[in-house]
């Protein structure tokens, strides 16, 4: 029996900063945008850049297929989603909410400074593959994620504008996460957005009897 997790829209904050600009000729120069510094792994952790990239991929694949838009690359949501694939690596958990009891949607508040309208988050965990086999981690990501209603959800659904890949492995262990966030006033407000974690094996969702 699978468990569903069913989270309502949640509204991630937002900052807004005023930086004065240079005037030249009386024409106003944008300020350079900043790109976000990488997050370095804890110590025996290593980022798949690779796979993460090819999860992009892959997902925006799965969109184009079903006549959705792609999802566009947030360096910051990446360094979200790798710090959480890092934390669950090297504390040994694997929950959307962390020992200290803070939950994706205040992570994400907490690490992405900008208005959104809808969040959520995919994440997966196994072991026993080789971080170096790109392509097959990959596809085991993306073949748990599409054969699980709440991931699908995810993957599939038009209110996310925007998306961030983190995986993470220590020797043969591996977590993966994805952030979504929905930057478009049409982010589907008011709908509810299901999601579940993914995990191998599969027994994992079983409800003890």
């Amino acid at each position: 029996m699978l468990k569903l997790i069913k989270i309502g829209i949640l509204t991630a904050a937002f900052l807004t900063f005023c930086l004065p600009a240079p005037l030249v000729d009386r024409v106003q120069i944008p300020p350079v945008a900043q790109q976000p510094k990488p997050v370095l792994p804890p110590p025996g952790v290593k980022h798949l850049p690779k796979v993460e990239d090819l999860v992009l991929e892959m997902t925006n694949q799965a969109r184009r297929s079903q006549g959705l838009a792609p999802l566009s690359n947030d360096e910051e949501l990446r360094n979200v989603a790798r710090a959480y694939s890092d934390d669950m690596l090297a504390r040994n958990f694997f929950d959307h909410t962390n020992p200290e009891g803070v939950a994706f949607d205040e992570r994400i508040s907490d690490h992405y400074p900008h208005r959104v309208y809808v969040v959520g988050e995919n994440i997966w965990s196994a072991f026993g593959y080789h971080p170096d086999k790109t392509q097959q981690v990959a596809k085991e990501i993306m073949d748990s994620w599409m054969n699980s209603p709440g991931h699908r959800e995810n993957l599939l659904s038009p209110g996310y504008t925007h998306l961030g890949v983190g995986v993470s492995a220590r020797q043969n262990k591996i977590r993966a996460t994805q952030e979504f966030v929905g930057k478009s006033k049409s982010s589907g407000l008011g709908k509810l957005f299901t999601f579940i974690k993914a995990r191998v094996p599969s027994s994992w969702f079983q409800v003890p009897s």
